[in-house]
């Protein structure tokens, strides 16, 4: 049987291999999925009024917080690992990031994207679909989330830059019913790297809330 690993355990690794990740990440891998999630994003009419974003798990930022910047976004970046944030503070000044998890910390702001790119995974089994609903509920109607899980149900727990790190995901089937509860709409769900454990790329819009014939 897997054991999870708690918030701590997870921070503590992350703080070990901060300087390994900071040079190994590919800077390439998630962008094309990032422009499709951007693309998908409510436009405003007014461009004083940028699209705001939540990167759960944004790590050191690169490459993707930076690219959200990049394109012109508000950016919220959430991390666990403050030595990943002491790194992100320092390439990308521009963004507020914030040092928590996502499971426990009070986020009081909704927004027009929420990504989170390879963090997810690291939540317990048993908090998976309780912690996809609050992500989704942090964002306003006619938002978008993109997100990534493991291939199949289950848990299992791997080496990363010499850290074990644990990782849980729900089956493609879970997640769908869990975002259809939260009127979502699945606008691709596809496995992204099959050598990666079957590594799976979900992205969603919440659906607008209707007021009489009115859709907002």
């Amino acid at each position: 049987m897997t054991v999870s690993m708690s918030p701590d355990e997870i921070r503590k690794n992350y703080d070990k291999i901060a300087d390994f990740y900071e040079h190994g990440r590919s800077k390439t891998i998630g962008l094309n999925h990032v422009n499709q999630f951007l693309s998908f994003l409510p436009h405003h009419s007014n461009h004083l009024n940028p699209p705001s974003v939540l990167d759960i798990g944004c790590g050191t930022g690169i490459p993707l917080t930076r690219h959200l910047v990049s394109y012109g976004a508000r950016v919220t970046g959430l991390d666990i690992s403050a030595k990943m944030l002491e790194k992100a503070r320092q390439i990308i000044p521009e963004v507020t990031f914030i040092r928590s998890d996502i499971t426990s910390c009070m986020i009081n702001s909704n927004f027009d994207g929420v990504l989170a790119w390879d963090s997810l995974f690291h939540i317990p089994l048993e908090k998976q679909i309780n912690t996809l609903k609050k992500v989704i509920r942090l964002l306003r109607p006619n938002g978008v989330a993109l997100f990534t899980t493991g291939g199949q149900h289950g848990e299992l727990v791997s080496e990363m830059f010499g850290q074990k790190f644990y990782y849980s995901s729900l089956s493609k089937r879970q997640y769908e019913a869990t975002l259809a509860e939260e009127n979502c709409q699945v606008l691709y769900n596809e496995i992204d790297d099959p050598s990666g454990h079957g590594h799976r790329v979900i992205c969603c819009k919440k659906n607008g809330v209707t007021q009489g014939n009115k859709t907002t």
